[in-house]
């Protein structure tokens, strides 16, 4: 196995055909497909080339010696290979988002030194603090606050979602493309309307699944 790495808008990854060969829109272009080898370097060349686009991404994990095309390098340095040709399905070994910042610059992300019958989901951890009235306002807000997480999550965009029962601070698990939209699915929310919640922020976060 020769892995590498490719990247791609999520949307468009979404709308393909996954019983059909992939073929980036750079095949058709340039007549091939762009990879990168390296966590860190597919990182940068997400940086150097998509930074200024909004969309979320994916980042594939291609098997290069299962890919049914020739593919080589063409830089001297050795660090992108091109595949000149489609790429098979089963050569596709993982997909991932990319985590955003705030900025939209891309972060790190899990590398492919995953073992079988494991993988790595990129969330985000949405940290709400609590106000310091939150005890004597939490009552009266707590039934629609919980009607919205409830929506939330059989939507499958909150994983888990609690508070510490000292009222410092409430955990969310969610699923978003940046850190703007994991906060922005609490802006409205009734805790923070009733001043239980007074501040939110996210981070990107590594949730591994046993498959």
């Amino acid at each position: 196995m020769r892995a590498t790495y490719h990247l791609v808008p999520a949307d468009d990854w979404a709308a393909r055909d996954p019983a059909a060969p992939y073929a980036a829109p750079s095949l058709a272009g340039e007549g091939f497909i762009h990879c990168t080898d390296g966590a860190t370097a597919m990182v940068d060349t997400a940086n150097r080339h998509y930074l200024v686009d909004p969309r979320a991404f994916v980042v594939l994990s291609v098997d290069l010696d299962a890919t049914g095309s020739p593919w080589r390098f063409d830089d001297d340095a050795g660090i992108y290979p091109h595949v000149y040709g489609p790429i098979a399905p089963a050569a596709i070994l993982r997909e991932q988002a990319i985590p955003r910042g705030d900025d939209g610059t891309f972060l790190p992300f899990a590398g492919a030194d995953i073992p079988a019958g494991i993988r790595v989901e990129t969330i985000y951890v949405v940290q709400a603090t609590y106000g310091p009235d939150a005890p004597k306002l939490r009552p009266a807000a707590r039934p629609e606050h919980l009607a919205h997480i409830g929506d939330l999550l059989r939507a499958g965009q909150v994983i888990e979602a609690g508070g510490y029962l000292d009222f410092s601070e409430a955990l969310l698990l969610v699923r978003a493309s940046s850190e703007v939209e994991a906060v922005d699915l609490f802006r409205d929310d009734a805790y923070i309307r009733s001043g239980v919640w007074t501040d939110l922020r996210a981070r990107p976060f590594g949730r591994v699944i046993a498959d």
